[in-house]
């Protein structure tokens, strides 16, 4: 699998490039099994397994999220409705990036190191 450990940044979710003023993203501890982030005015926290078998078997669990109000919650709603249907990871062709995919390989969000 993919090395996940770093913060990822949010491109797009569903295919559609995110807009927002405050850049959405997850951050990955690997060793704990645990990942935080933004998703453009909340912050999250969730913990995820992974599959011994399938290197690339990812399912986020009981994420946890901040209720602030922004004026422009579109991106994070957005983002909490996929993150629960993710089921893969797979790398992108671009360097540095991979996809969050779901059970159908559709991707859910595509995501960049930096």
């Amino acid at each position: 699998m993919e090395d996940l450990t770093g913060r990822w940044t949010i491109i797009s979710v569903k295919n559609e490039p995110v807009q927002s003023a405050i850049t959405p993203f997850f951050e990955f501890d690997v060793s704990e099994k645990r990942v935080h982030g933004n998703t453009s005015c909340n912050t999250f926290n969730s913990a995820f397994v992974t599959d011994a078998k399938d290197k690339t078997a990812i399912k986020f669990v009981a994420p946890v999220s901040t209720m602030m109000a922004c004026i422009n919650m579109e991106t994070e709603t957005k983002i909490l409705q996929v993150i629960l249907d993710i089921s893969h990871v797979k790398k992108d062709e671009t360097a540095n990036r991979i996809k969050l995919v779901d059970k159908n390989g559709h991707t859910m969000l595509l995501m960049e190191k930096r």
